[in-house]
């Protein structure tokens, strides 16, 4: 998605939403999204959008581990 997002940047057409970002890494994918980020050096810059994706991945991790230990 990072490279597609990327390439659409370039070309000037319909990029990706952010909130789809942000939800991947909340479902648990954030290593994909981080590491689509500086594989294709997209985003790397853009401090707000960084900070919301350690957030999910912060988040995301949370309710994983309250689900795996079932409380």
């Amino acid at each position: 998605m990072m490279e597609f997002d990327k390439l659409s940047a370039k070309a000037g057409s319909e990029r990706v939403p952010e909130m789809w970002f942000l939800l991947i890494s909340l479902a648990g994918g954030f290593v994909g999204v981080v590491l689509g980020m500086f594989a294709f050096h997209h985003k790397t810059s853009k401090t707000g959008f960084q900070t919301k994706i350690a957030a999910a991945a912060i988040l995301g991790t949370l309710v994983i581990v309250y689900l795996a230990t079932g409380r």
